[in-house]
């Protein structure tokens, strides 16, 4: 009997402190993250998260450029996106995903999660891995997002541990339906004084047998230059609405579809730690970290344009040696190295896809005086980086000539897209939208 009565006592003892063990360990979790707010934009809420991209792919057939692409598929065609990203957390992780619809102005729907998701919106990442033969240890996750039922603005949100409120990353995509027909070109502008230094975006839309009771107010229009939300207009009203051929001409005399052309945006590549591949200087081998320095750069605002081949400011994953840059690529500490006399009262920054065209801390330059030039280390995979340099003055302007310059002639890539909010729907639908292709210096949708 008293075996009995020890047993259960010491039953209920060994409860008692796995519980209390449990409670602690819960409130301890608690205590080392603050609710985070969600950002219906490309955000990253933690430093140990890295090289974030969502692409359209099919796990059968990838290929490094596939990220280059932008997030944007049709919702007939059931092509995957692909979002990857890093962790150098050491600590195991459980990832989580969710995913929000919005409207066009990137706010959220007032949808339910089963209006525009066929299954319950709670995705676990179980596909990850280890990095391998890397100085710098990260874990690498992966996940397809499932098909969605509806076109459309949407967040997709990961967070940790099953708590939603401790946000890893938001990202953006959207879902489009072609309802109507977009067709365009880009030429040199109107504007006589603009005529060497920006491009024009030309378009009509015919919206056929899709309901619209007004096309002049209820159609919802934006042109995006190389598939930057920075670099987007604001809603473009047509100047006449064709309502016998169902058409819609646009005429524009603000300039409101004219953008800088820029430049060629600045490339290197960074795919190995043992050869100086592309605009690499060189290399260093540390202990910790291997360091590679770009060649030193000047300002290219004043001459000629000069045709380059480039990713429209985008970047790729990969080791040259293997091939295998998601697990492979190492985290190199990148060089960036500007000659230019000091800017007064105006910040100068290193930018692209990388760092989401984000102006912060990790991109911003300083100036060395003792070598006439702005510098600034900044933490990067493995791979083939695009970039350029941008300044911002006290008023908080951004402008990209300071340095680059603008040309007509430069190849850029604009999108047209066309929302709409249907007879008796609650949120806006994409549906208009066609993926551009550039034909030398001229773009044309089709």
């Amino acid at each position: 009997m008293n075996l009995k009565k020890d047993f259960f006592v010491g039953t209920c003892f060994c409860m008692f402190l796995f519980l209390f063990s449990v409670n602690a360990q819960r409130k301890k979790n608690k205590e080392t993250y603050e609710p985070k707010k969600i950002i219906y934009d490309n955000h990253i809420y933690e430093p140990y998260i890295r090289s974030v991209q969502l692409y359209p792919s099919s796990l059968m057939n990838k290929s490094i450029q596939a990220s280059t692409f932008p997030p944007i598929v049709n919702l007939q065609d059931n092509q995957p996106l692909l979002l990857e990203f890093d962790c150098l957390n050491p600590e195991y992780q459980n990832f989580r995903v969710k995913i929000f619809h919005c409207d066009a102005e990137w706010t959220p729907s007032v949808l339910n999660e089963i209006e525009y998701l066929p299954e319950y919106n709670d995705f676990p990442i179980n596909d990850y891995r280890n990095s391998f033969a890397t100085k710098i240890s990260y874990n690498h996750f992966a996940f397809e997002l499932p098909p969605v039922k509806i076109s459309g603005n949407y967040i997709v949100m990961v967070y940790k541990n099953r708590n939603e409120d401790d946000i890893m990353l938001t990202r953006k995509f959207m879902v489009f339906q072609n309802r109507v027909n977009v067709g365009g070109r880009v030429s040199f502008p109107n504007n006589a004084q603009r005529r060497l230094t920006h491009q024009q975006v030309n378009f009509g839309i015919n919206y056929g047998n899709y309901e619209v009771i007004d096309p002049k107010q209820d159609l919802k229009i934006l042109i995006r230059q190389n598939f930057r939300d920075d670099k987007l207009t604001k809603p473009l009203k047509p100047f006449m609405v064709d309502t016998y051929n169902r058409k819609l001409d646009f005429q524009f005399y603000d300039n409101e579809n004219q953008f800088e052309g820029g430049n060629e945006f600045r490339m290197f590549d960074g795919r190995s730690t043992q050869q100086k591949l592309v605009n690499i200087s060189k290399i260093f081998q540390g202990e910790r970290e291997s360091v590679i320095e770009i060649y030193p750069e000047k300002s290219q605002n004043h001459l000629a344009y000069v045709a380059i081949n480039d990713m429209n400011g985008q970047y790729v994953i990969d080791n040259y040696e293997t091939h295998r840059g998601d697990i492979e690529s190492d985290y190199v500490r990148v060089s960036f190295f500007l000659r230019s006399d000091s800017l007064e009262n105006k910040k100068v920054y290193v930018n692209g896809a990388f760092n989401d065209w984000k102006l912060n801390e990790r991109n911003l330059m300083h100036y060395v005086s003792e070598n006439q030039a702005y510098e600034v280390f900044v933490q990067l995979k493995q791979g083939i980086y695009n970039y350029n340099y941008v300044t911002v003055d006290e008023k908080g302007n951004r402008s990209e000539v300071d340095f680059e310059g603008s040309h007509s002639q430069t190849e850029n890539i604009y999108e047209v897209l066309v929302y709409h909010r249907p007879i008796g729907a609650r949120a806006d639908a994409l549906v208009g939208y066609q993926p551009p292709i550039a034909d030398s210096h001229l773009l044309m949708f089709r």
